[in-house]
């Protein structure tokens, strides 16, 4: 009966070990080369020196690391914030990847929000 319960407690533990690096396991995306993503994000600032213009270059400056193509320079979005453009698109992987980087404080004094990923 131990036996039994030891094998149960091992077979759990492999099983929640292998669901774990299923979720955390960053895999490439698959790549479409006539396709590109725009990313329209805005800034937050608090006591930045140079404003949100030079904040939202040095966020993009340092995300745009996280994701493999060509990337576009910072330019204003049409309504409000800024957009760039990735080429070729990113998939789910490369999304979640700069949103986390964009979004979680990778600056001191800077937060990004994204509003919105346009793949064309």
């Amino acid at each position: 009966m131990k036996a039994l319960g030891i094998l149960v407690l091992a077979v759990v533990t492999g099983v929640g070990i292998l669901g774990l690096a299923e979720l955390t396991q960053n895999r490439p995306d698959p790549v479409d080369p006539d396709s590109s993503t725009i990313v329209t994000f805005d800034v937050a600032t608090r006591g930045y020196r140079g404003g949100d213009d030079s904040a939202a270059l040095a966020l993009w400056a340092v995300c745009s690391a996280t994701v493999p193509g060509d990337v576009t320079a910072v330019a204003p979005a049409p309504a409000d914030g800024y957009e760039v453009t990735i080429t070729p698109a990113i998939g789910e992987n490369g999304r979640k990847r700069l949103l986390g980087c964009l979004e979680d404080g990778t600056l001191d004094r800077v937060m990004g929000h994204v509003s919105d990923f346009t793949r064309t």
